[in-house]
Parts: C-alpha cells; structure tokens; sequence
C-alpha cells in the first residue's frame, strides 16, 4: 500500500499477514481499501495513524454515518431516489450513505491492523478501536456455563446494528417476464444456470471448458469460502441453452478457456461488472430491481420449496458453512402471508362445540360444573 506517497510499511506488513493467512486476493484487497479509507480520514485532520485515539475512532464511525458513499453517487440522471422502494419488487434501492454492515466490516479491519501493529511493534502500545468481547471479559459465544444464568450480550461500542435479511427471491411470474426480455441464447444460459444451480454470480463465470459435465447435468465451480473445486447440479434446460450459446460462439473452443464471451467485435472474458450490466439492462426494460445475487436467493427458495428437499440437502447444493446461513431461505414471502390472511377471514367460522345428543345436558352440566 502506498499513502500518500510512499510505502505504509505497517499496511503492507498488516496485507502479507493476511496474505499468508491463506485470505483470499478480495478479501485482502478489501481490507486494503478499508485502511486507505482510515488513513484518508486521519490525513484530513493532520493526524498520524500511529497516533490515532478512541474518540478518533467515534469520530470516524460519525463520519461514516454521515457523509454520502461515493458509489452511491455514480448513479444514472434517470436512477431512483437512494432508499426508495421499487413498486414493482418491493425491494428498497440501495441509500446514499454507507450501510451498517460496511461501519462493522470498517471496524474489525481496524481492529485487527492496530492488534497486528501493537504485537509487531509498529504502531500505538494500545488498540484505539473497540474489541467486540463480551461485558465479562470472556470470549464470544463461548461455551455457556449450565451453572450460570444466561447474559444476553449488547454490541460493542460503535458497531451498528445491521438490518435484518429481507426476501430477495423473484417470483415465478417475474422469473419468466426476465427470461423473456433476454437478447441472447448467452444471457438465456447464464440466468437458466443461477436459477436452477444457486451458484454465485462470480462462481458461475469462472467456469471453463473441461467443468461443464453434461451426462450427469453438473458443473464444476471454485467455491467462495473454501475456494474449492465443488460439483452442483443445473436443470436441463440450462444445458440445452448452454449448447445453444455455444454453437454460436465465436472464440473456438480451447479445454481449459473460459465459457463466457463478450459479444463485442472483440470477444473478451465475461466479467462480473458486464453480466451485471446484463441483468440492468433486462431491469429497465421491466422497471425491476433484481441483481444477481437475487438468482440465487430464488433457487434456494424453489428448492426449499420442494418437500424432497431437506435443508441439508440445500445448504450442500448452496454450499453454506453453516445451516443458520440456509435458514434465511425460509422465510416467507410478504405476498404468501397476505394470502393466508385473505384465506384465514374468507373461511367462515368453525361452529361453536356442541353435546352429543346421545347424552343426557343435564348430566354434562352438573358434571363439568356448568349453568345449563
């Protein structure tokens, strides 16, 4: 890392610990870009980082929560409003300023850095930032005392509150007016692909030829997490418009080169940031929000709404560490719970208990107490 001008030698140390930590390339980039935000932040008020404080820190969550995010401002003249909601999906567009997960992530990448740098010798004696520990001093979510009363942990200082996981899967109708407003067998293939595998958007564009496995209908992805090579079955369908898309590909065929080809006079690799302009274009056609991830949200949720599935059996195809991770897909949609309310006052009411007339009222009455 080079602020501003030369080397930070602590960055770069903090980086290659990650680095060989066996972190991924984007997550060490993101942390990079999380300490250059930092230090542009302590370069503005003349202070060095080494010499940063806690109320630095205060005053830099502040400053988060308050000033635009840049990304948020490269939006087209035609674009809705920031934290407007789209009438058509009902999802909200994404606000001007950054989102709380962004604050927490901005957190722990500082925290982590000045713990890196106070053990090293490079920085401060103490860490500026707060650590996310509990009130006792014990370790998160460690192992519960059966002897003790449960605690009920508050966040630590600073770190926001993040918005629950709202319902991002399209419906089915919506699902088929996208497929239809596709200009391409390529396009066609790609969302066949993310709806029916649940793959990750980045996933399924790494795949190369020598990955796609057609007589077992699987195909072959570098996972996000572990970053191994894991095999995930797609529909039928999506090898048919995959054989459609490559029957009019330009680029030859080469074992072991990518699948996905620009349609530009000179095909390049599809990227994510093209793909995404595939499914904004599909978007403005529709008036929709829908981003890539949504893809993926859908399949989860098809599957999970299949009683032949079990959510084992999802959080394997989606490849999840974790079952809570799955669980999210479970919950249900907006629309399928102003039905069942429809259908639960359209029902007429269950008619009041009655005695048998085998037996005798007065009898009952006087045996269950009752006034006749």
């Amino acid at each position: 890392m080079v602020f501003p001008e030369v080397e930070h030698v602590a960055a770069s140390s903090y980086l290659r610990e990650l680095a060989a930590s066996d972190c991924s390339p984007a997550t060490v980039r993101s942390y990079a870009f999380a300490l250059l935000r930092w230090f542009r932040f302590l370069h503005e008020r003349f202070l060095g980082w080494e010499r940063a404080e806690r109320a630095d820190v205060r005053a830099f969550v502040e400053h988060l929560r308050e000033t635009p995010n840049p990304q948020r401002q490269r939006r087209r003249p035609d674009a809705p409003a920031a934290g407007s909601l789209n009438p058509r999906t009902g999802k909200p567009t994404p606000g001007g300023h950054y989102a709380a997960r962004t604050i927490n992530h901005q957190l722990s990448v500082l925290f982590g850095f000045y713990e890196h740098t106070c053990t090293a010798g490079l920085g401060p004696l103490v860490n500026p930032v707060p650590a996310q520990r509990a009130r006792d001093g014990g370790r998160v979510f460690a192992h519960h005392n059966p002897m003790e009363d449960f605690v009920v942990r508050r966040r630590a200082s600073y770190r926001q509150r993040p918005a629950k996981p709202v319902w991002r899967a399209l419906p089915d109708d919506a699902a088929e007016q996208l497929f239809a407003v596709l200009r391409c067998h390529r396009d066609r293939a790609l969302i066949s692909f993310w709806l029916s595998s649940g793959a990750r958007a980045a996933e399924l564009l790494g795949l190369r030829h020598g990955d796609l496995d057609v007589g077992a209908r699987t195909i072959t992805v570098i996972s996000k997490g572990s970053r191994a090579r894991e095999a995930i079955p797609a529909s039928v369908d999506s090898f048919a418009w995959l054989a459609l898309y490559l029957a009019e590909q330009r680029p030859p065929l080469v074992e072991g080169g990518p699948v996905w080809w620009t349609r530009t006079p000179t095909p390049r690799p599809l990227n994510y940031h093209a793909a995404r302009a595939v499914l904004q274009r599909a978007n403005t056609v529709l008036g929709t929000n829908w981003t890539l991830h949504d893809l993926r949200h859908t399949a989860a949720q098809r599957m999970l709404a299949d009683p032949a599935f079990t959510l084992v059996d999802v959080q394997t195809i989606l490849r999840h560490a974790s079952v809570t991770t799955t669980q999210i897909y479970t919950r249900p949609r907006l629309e399928e719970l102003i039905e069942k309310v429809f259908e639960h006052y359209a029902r007429p009411p269950t008619p009041a208990p009655t005695l048998d007339p085998g037996y005798n009222a007065d009898a009952v009455h006087e045996l269950l107490g009752l006034t006749p």
